[in-house]
């Protein structure tokens, strides 16, 4: 009897051990760069897409500043981004109802940086766009090697 109950403890620990090791790589892909997701949805040139299908995690609208100040950004989500880099560049939130931002990514280039990943492209000449989720539709066009433009379709 004892020894039923021994390995049963051993199996049940294995057990809880492979679920939370799966738990975390499952978090920890669906949290993944949106560079990463946009180069792994990239099959032909023009492959489009919807944000939603990158993250499926509850959010409402993506945002996209250009060379805005934080103080900008924080009054426009209604949320504080004060915490963020000082320095002038592009940024891209995904912002639910409940003003939590789901995801975000900043690019503050510099003089001579090399260009990689994806570079954002829209066809209002705006500062600051705000798109619903259900409008969130992107194609996606390969640049070079290391770069994609991501363009958004009205």
């Amino acid at each position: 009897m004892k020894l039923y109950k021994m390995l049963y403890h051993k199996i049940n620990l294995k057990t809880c051990v492979i679920l939370v090791i799966g738990s975390i790589i499952s978090l920890l892909s669906c949290n993944r760069d949106i560079d990463s997701k946009i180069k792994d949805s990239y099959n032909s040139n023009d492959t489009i897409i919807n944000l939603s299908d990158l993250y499926p995690e509850e959010w409402d609208s993506v945002y996209f500043f250009g060379n805005c100040s934080l103080g900008e950004i924080s009054k426009r989500l209604g949320i504080s981004v004060e915490n963020m880099s000082l320095d002038f560049g592009e940024r891209i939130f995904l912002v639910n109802k409940r003003k939590v931002i789901i995801y975000y990514k900043e690019w503050l280039p510099n003089y001579g940086q090399e260009i990689k990943g994806a570079l954002f492209q829209f066809k209002k000449d705006s500062m600051i766009i705000a798109i619903p989720r259900e409008k969130a539709n992107f194609i996606i066009r390969k640049r070079d090697e290391k770069s994609f433009w991501v363009i958004h379709q009205e």
